[in-house]
């Protein structure tokens, strides 16, 4: 078990620090207990307000962090109190890795099905198809467009969805 939590962690840190940068996984491994404010963290953290905020709405969106608003009486502005949602990890990095096995088993059907033709000068990838409109030169520059074998593409494919069954099973 302690292997899977420490792959776990590794796996929210990599969600967290892509989603919102470093000031994302500092503020994730605090381990804030109740309610906050984003001015109460970007006091203590000695960093902007709206640095704090776009990490913590960043962290909303993606559903590890909740928020209530509350008009104060004194400036009648809205004040945002927040709550980091740690009990949540599991469920959010199961949709992240689905999201990611998705596009990845959508991509893999596009690269198995489709043949394509590449510029060897690096400018554009087309289909087949395309490439007999083009006549086999490329649109940008001229150059021959030639036939791209994607079985290397598509096992690479294959092995990354392996490996998200892999996480998903780890982490259900």
């Amino acid at each position: 078990m302690e292997v899977e939590v420490s792959e776990i962690d590794e796996l929210l840190v990599e969600l967290i620090e892509r989603v919102t940068g470093e000031l994302g996984v500092v503020i994730y491994s605090m381990g804030i207990e109740g309610e906050f404010t984003d001015e109460q963290l970007a006091e203590e953290l000695g960093v902007e307000i709206n640095d704090v905020r776009r990490v913590l709405f960043a962290l909303y969106e993606i559903g590890l962090a909740s928020y209530r608003r509350k008009k104060d009486e004194d400036t009648g502005w809205m004040e945002y109190y927040w709550r980091i949602n740690y009990e949540k990890e599991r469920e959010v990095l199961r949709k992240e890795l689905e999201k990611t096995r998705d596009k990845l088993s959508a991509k893999l059907q596009m690269e198995d099905e489709t043949v394509y033709y590449i510029c060897m000068n690096g400018c554009v990838k087309v289909k087949y198809e395309e490439a007999m409109e083009y006549g086999f030169a490329c649109p940008k520059c001229g150059g021959m467009l030639e036939y791209l074998d994607s079985r290397e593409a598509v096992a690479r494919i294959r092995e990354e969805l392996e490996k998200i069954e892999d996480m998903l099973r780890m982490i259900s």
